[in-house]
């Protein structure tokens, strides 16, 4: 998993075909009402992005989950969050993956990762992740969720 602010997002634009792109997209959204925007300067599924509004849960109020088909990188626009992490192969799962929903739920996440506003993170498919968790209490968050196709 990578962290970092996201005024060093050029530092991984040459991450994987499309990344500069989709970010560029991504970050184009940040006055946008919460919901789903698809990219529409590739072919359909390949890049879109979620902008959720809500407020954080305590770490045993959810599941780690993680992606086959879609690297998940999230912007976190408004307020604070814990996201917990690891690697899949050290977690034990709980929901089977969903190919239709390209997402597998495991039992517990790792570590805690503190996310600041102003900062992202990239989730590859062998990261189990669990977002939107306290930090300092229940937090309210806006986030830009950009979803980019692997392969």
């Amino acid at each position: 998993m990578i962290v970092d602010r996201i005024e060093r997002i050029a530092n991984y634009y040459g991450l994987m075909p499309e990344f500069e792109e989709a970010v560029e997209f991504a970050l184009s959204l940040s006055g946008k009402p919460a919901g789903r925007y698809e990219y529409e300067g590739l072919p359909e599924g390949r890049v879109y992005a979620l902008i959720q509004e809500g407020t954080t849960q305590p770490y045993d109020k959810g599941k780690a989950e993680a992606h086959r088909r879609y690297l998940d990188v999230q912007f976190l626009m408004k307020g604070k969050e814990a996201v917990y992490y690891g690697d899949i192969e050290e977690m034990k799962e709980a929901v089977p993956y969903d190919k239709t929903k390209d997402i597998v739920f495991y039992e517990a996440a790792g570590q805690p990762a503190c996310i600041q506003e102003g900062m992202f993170y990239v989730a590859f498919p062998h990261d189990g992740h669990m977002p939107c968790r306290d930090l300092e209490g229940t937090q309210s968050y806006r986030k830009i969720v950009l979803k980019i196709k692997i392969g």
